[in-house]
């Protein structure tokens, strides 16, 4: 609860469970509980309980995570359950080692989840899960509407699941990232209109879209304009001007063939280092925006070093 609440410059190391629980914010009104996580380190956690027990938990609306590092977990390092937070500058490596299905960053079954931006954040060596598989980004099960923008993927993907996994969501946009040496960059598991439209009508979904919130109300399609056409175009989501580097596979699953996929570039390293890809000079040759990776990480913390 309340509004404007920080974490900063904290080293947070071997928990049974999980580390930092953030709630606050008013999904109803948009209004923004301007809590905040920096420069702070997670780390070993989830010792006791293996599965839903993240470095990172955030419920409500309108919170910020920045420049901080969360690793070395069975399972995922975020999850996110709200509307209009921004996830930043963040290292997320070696999660997810032993659960299947999961994300490091995971978002599950609520398509009134908008205006959540996940940008220049570094994940690295995601690559457990033994029947779907682990991603660095994993939205699960109708989220719709995300921004991934910037963002490195080292080493992540296994199974059936790549760097960024999308799961019957729409709306979503992919764009400006750099994956390398994944097993996949982006996958999915389309729904198909049959599929997303009964699940719309389902109970559990209308409490979440017109109690919960009401994604009819002028806020929400002010804010959300993607919302008025949340019945059509089930699984069409944007994948743009990325660069996929030695990854096994560009896209994987994409079932219904209705993914908007624009300049998106495949190639071969040829002995590239990771930070010699992330230079601007070398990603403007395909068209993308520069990606600040040395400016991704916790500062002034000493458990950094």
């Amino acid at each position: 609860g309340g509004s404007g609440h920080g974490i900063s410059g904290c080293l947070i190391r071997t928990l049974g469970f999980r580390g930092i629980e953030m709630k606050g914010g008013d999904r109803k009104s948009l209004q923004p509980a301007n809590h905040f996580i920096g420069h702070t380190i997670v780390e070993h956690f989830s010792l006791f309980k293996r599965t839903y027990e993240p470095a990172v938990y955030l419920e409500g609306c309108g919170m910020r995570v920045f420049n901080s590092r969360f690793s070395h977990s069975s399972s995922s390092a975020m999850r996110l359950e709200g509307n209009d937070f921004i996830i930043e500058y963040n290292e997320i490596s070696k999660v997810v080692d032993e659960s299947d299905d999961q994300g490091a960053l995971d978002m599950w079954y609520n398509p009134s989840y908008r205006g959540v931006v996940l940008r220049y954040n570094r994940f690295s060596d995601i690559t457990g899960g033994t029947h779907s598989g682990a991603a660095g980004v994993r939205l699960d099960d109708m989220i719709s509407g995300v921004l991934v923008f910037g963002n490195i993927f080292e080493r992540c993907g296994s199974r059936m699941f790549g760097g960024v996994q999308i799961h019957g969501g729409k709306d979503n946009i992919v764009e400006n990232n750099l994956f390398y040496k994944c097993h996949a960059a982006v996958t999915f598991h389309s729904w198909g209109e049959e599929r997303w439209l009964k699940e719309l009508d389902t109970l559990a979904v209308q409490k979440k879209i017109f109690e919960e919130v009401d994604i009819r109300s002028p806020l929400y399609l002010n804010k959300y304009p993607e919302l008025k056409s949340i019945r059509e175009n089930a699984d069409l989501n944007t994948i743009k001007n990325n660069l996929i580097i030695d990854c096994k596979s560009q896209f994987l699953r994409n079932k219904a063939g209705v993914q908007r996929l624009i300049n998106n570039t495949a190639l071969e390293s040829e002995g590239k280092t990771l930070e010699e890809c992330c230079s601007p000079e070398f990603l403007s040759k395909f068209q993308l925006k520069p990606i600040p990776w040395q400016q991704i990480g916790p500062r002034d913390n000493k458990g950094a070093n």
